[in-house]
């Protein structure tokens, strides 16, 4: 409506300014008369179009007043949305906790009698049949936030779990029980390696070694090629990969360190650190080059070799490693 009324303004000032010329330019009277008269009743619609326009147009406060009535609205709305998604959360983590506590006889966690430095590792002792990987995800959901470390004692089994949450992977690491861990935190998880599994909180799915079948193999020759441009950079100056072969099983990689720079570690222990650097080379190849063997070989020499199997692979979410003894040269 103010729009509107701005242009008849703009239009009655134009014609006012056209007869107040006319009425100056003209000689006779009565043109000028009539000139004037235009010109004055001109003046009166553009002054009536102005204040019709200045009463119609909204003041900056009626702006600001709708501008903050609509912020008001919205966060009102995310508040409301934030309120419930909390809400669904909260009663979601509490079912968890009343299906592992009818189940499995699992409560919220406590704190170690002593030991823990860090004030924020948790346990919980149990005695039944299941073994904590099969409820290790909900149990994370329930009761861990990011970094934390708890612990599962199994009396029943005989084992110890430990649980840690790193970026929305969750980590079981089962030992074997020593008695009376349970209540020192310096102690726990100090028996023998039983098992150590991850597990994608998105999906609640194990992460594991396997590829997909349906890539296939390859042929010996290209398995090899793709290997050596793979493993390319992955020993130090003065260190070389001599040969790279394939029996059909083994993979073997074997490494001349007789040129390598012992100032400050010897031969054996830069040794163990290039079989992760070889291996997790290869271990990054298609599905298609890791179908094809069985075992990977990787040979120092004199000062040793080591092989491992698949069954020694293992997916931590950062991608798959192999899980081997350290020390093999160096004890």
């Amino acid at each position: 409506m103010s729009g509107f009324f701005t242009f008849l303004w703009l239009v009655a000032n134009i014609v006012m300014i056209v007869f107040i010329i006319k009425a100056i330019t003209s000689k006779d009277a009565a043109e000028k008369k009539k000139n004037r008269k235009i010109w004055l009743i001109s003046l009166g619609a553009a002054f009536l179009c102005m204040v019709i326009a200045a009463t119609t147009m909204p003041t900056t406060d009626d702006n600001e007043t709708e501008e903050e009535a609509v912020v008001e609205e919205i966060t009102a709305e995310s508040t409301e949305d934030a309120a419930v998604t909390e809400n669904t959360e909260v009663d979601e983590i509490e079912a968890l906790k009343a299906e592992l506590k009818e189940k499995y006889d699992i409560s919220e966690p406590s704190k170690f009698a002593k030991g823990d430095t860090t004030g924020k590792w948790r346990i919980n002792t149990v005695a039944n049949s299941t073994p904590p990987n099969d409820y290790a995800v909900d149990y994370a959901k329930a009761y861990m936030s990011e970094g934390d470390i708890y612990y599962i004692v199994n009396l029943s089994l005989k084992t110890t779990n430990q649980f840690r949450l790193n970026n929305n992977i969750l980590e079981v690491y089962t030992t074997e029980y020593v008695d009376k861990e349970e209540h020192d935190a310096s102690a726990i998880g100090s028996g023998m390696e039983y098992s150590d599994k991850y597990y994608d909180m998105s999906t609640g799915e194990e992460l594991t070694s396997e590829a997909d079948e349906s890539a296939g193999i390859v042929e010996s020759d290209e398995l090899i090629t793709a290997v050596k441009e793979a493993i390319d950079g992955a020993v130090g100056e003065g260190e070389k990969i001599t040969n790279v072969t394939f029996d059909g099983t083994t993979l073997t990689v074997k490494v001349d360190m007789s040129g390598a720079d012992t100032s400050m570690f010897s031969a054996a222990e830069i040794a163990e650190d290039r079989i992760s650097s070889i291996t997790d080379n290869i271990l990054e190849l298609d599905d298609k080059y890791y179908n094809t063997w069985e075992k990977v070989t990787v040979d120092f020499g004199n000062i040793g070799a080591i092989t491992l199997d698949k069954s020694d692979v293992v997916n931590n979410g950062y991608g798959k490693y192999f899980d081997y003894p350290y020390g093999v040269f160096t004890e």
